[in-house]
């Protein structure tokens, strides 16, 4: 009996083989490509592991970061509180301070760090040990971000994750973020500040990727709503055991340009007394000045210009020196 061949199958297969081919040259090509000019390259961006490999790249974060003395993670509850605008400015004031600092913006789907310090556009390189270099920022800071990855004004998405869940996409950032975190070379800091992106689980989702040397600062407004929001970040973080250096309450004043005189711009209570209970200090109170918007929108941090002088500039570089004191971790720098 004569065998019937199945041309349409057999021509499906060969298609299939030949696709297969086809993108194993280019992946080969493509590292090729990379290794030839590995130290002028702008590389790809941080990829989401198969969950498979969550374990391994939880190593390789920890084990990235085992030069880092200290790990201030800045939270919120919310956005629009100033959170990110305290990160920079508190990573330059210690930098300022002579110490060794690295700055992640950990916010991968609103970046925002390389705006404030002026870096946008940076290409991001990799060294003979195929790690990413941080961007050299001003008051020397270590930067990285995922802002140096984006084409101009270009939004993250995941390949792949179109109809996906909320659990599983927030699963695919959380590895992307730790594999940025493993792959770049921090070397030996005093300090690594991580601007998370806002929300109450941000920090906790993060700590399998980063070492026990964590301590958490908060940034929240005199509202109401944000200091609810600001609440329940801090009590998640108290249930992982996170020492808690302290609240920076933002915007808790203007200054009269006229006459210098403070002003409320709230009419909320003081919430130190709210967060006294769960052991958590307001550390820091710092006045709102239209100087600091227009520093970060310029990409200058506010506190390595003539802000330093001013209320609001005083304010952040002490909530350094608090930083550095903090008692829950070792003093860094010493």
């Amino acid at each position: 009996m004569a065998h019937v061949v199945d041309r349409a199958g057999l021509a499906r297969r060969v298609r299939a083989a030949a696709r297969r081919s086809e993108s194993a040259a280019r992946r080969r090509d493509a590292r090729a490509a990379r290794l030839a000019a590995r130290r002028e390259a702008v590389i790809e961006p941080p990829s989401a592991p198969e969950l498979e490999d969550v374990g391994e790249v939880s190593a390789r974060a920890r084990a990235g970061l085992a030069g880092v003395a200290r790990i201030v993670a800045v939270m919120s509850g919310k956005g629009g509180v100033g959170k990110s605008a305290v990160a920079v400015n508190l990573a330059a004031a210690l930098g300022l301070r002579g110490r060794r600092i690295g700055l992640l913006d950990a916010d991968l789907h609103g970046p925002s760090v390389a705006q404030m310090l002026g870096l946008r556009g940076q290409p991001v390189r990799i060294g003979t040990d195929e790690r990413l270099r941080p961007i050299a920022g001003p008051a020397g800071l270590a930067v990285q971000s995922m802002d140096f990855f984006l084409q101009g004004n270009q939004a993250l998405d995941w390949e792949g994750a179109d109809g996906s869940g909320a659990v599983w996409r927030s699963a695919l950032e959380q590895a992307a973020l730790a594999d940025l975190i493993g792959r770049t070379a921090w070397g030996e800091l005093d300090c690594l500040v991580i601007d998370l992106a806002p929300g109450a689980d941000r920090l906790p989702a993060l700590l399998p990727f980063l070492t026990d040397r964590v301590v958490a600062l908060a940034v929240a407004i005199p509202t109401e709503v944000a200091l609810l929001a600001v609440e329940r970040s801090l009590r998640r973080a108290l249930e992982a055991r996170v020492p808690i250096a302290g609240l920076v309450e933002n915007f808790a004043s203007a200054v009269c340009g006229a006459c210098g005189a403070e002003v409320a711009l709230f009419r909320e209570a003081d919430p130190a007394p709210r967060f006294a209970s769960m052991g958590v200090e307001v550390i820091a109170r710092i006045p709102f000045d239209p100087a600091l918007a227009r520093a970060a929108d310029a990409g200058r941090p506010y506190v390595a210009g003539p802000g330093a002088r001013e209320p609001a500039g005083r304010a952040l570089l002490a909530l350094a020196d608090r930083v550095l004191c903090y008692d829950g971790a070792p003093e860094v720098g010493a």
